[in-house]
């Protein structure tokens, strides 16, 4: 049996309001077919995991608790937005991280080396920290020069969380499978109860 997974942050729940917020002002600015993203489902994925064997999963979080142990907590801002690949033939939308980058950064680059151990392919393209917001299916151009977001809160890292994504006709629902604290160790990282 396999499951699809990935790493990500969590916000807080301020943070996650403010997000809202600045999604909402996005979508009244442009114009297309977008798929956008739920609420519950902001997140910031550091590493998709894709389809893993489920019997992997304990082995993956306690190399990926081993890799985290010494992180040290650190604040996020979130701000501005921009397109993938660009604003000419945009995918997808995002948010953008306006501090701590670089350690979410260093964080991606963890989870990779701890995937990678479970035989989950390594990451060729840099690691570029954003929230995603919406996708379209057939590129399209987007203006948004001219979107001012609402302010977000900052809000401290102190984990990473491994979820499942499960696609359902109403979009993908993602389940928390477990909780890495940093500084935590091994031992501190914990499951969620069906797990």
């Amino acid at each position: 049996m396999s499951l699809r997974a990935f790493f990500a942050v969590e916000l807080s729940s301020r943070a996650r309001a403010g997000a809202a917020a600045a999604l909402e002002r996005l979508r009244g600015a442009v114009s297309g077919a977008w798929r956008w993203t739920p609420e519950e489902n902001l997140h910031i994925t550091l590493k998709f995991l894709g389809d893993i064997p489920a019997d992997r999963v304990e082995r993956l979080v306690s190399s990926a608790a081993a890799k985290l142990a010494r992180v040290e907590p650190f604040l996020v801002d979130l701000g501005g937005c921009g397109a993938f690949p660009n604003g000419r033939a945009a995918r997808v939308l995002w948010i953008g991280v306006t501090q701590g980058g670089a350690e979410l950064a260093r964080l991606a680059r963890k989870l990779d080396a701890a995937a990678g151990r479970i035989g989950v392919k390594r990451e060729r393209k840099p690691f570029r920290a954003h929230l995603t917001c919406g996708r379209l299916r057939l590129p399209g151009p987007v203006a948004l020069e001219r979107v001012a977001l609402p302010a977000i809160e900052s809000f401290t890292v102190d984990e990473v969380v491994l979820f499942e994504s499960r696609l359902g006709p109403e979009g993908a629902l993602h389940i928390p499978l477990a909780r890495i604290a940093f500084r935590a160790g091994q031992d501190d990282a914990h499951f969620a109860p069906d797990i």
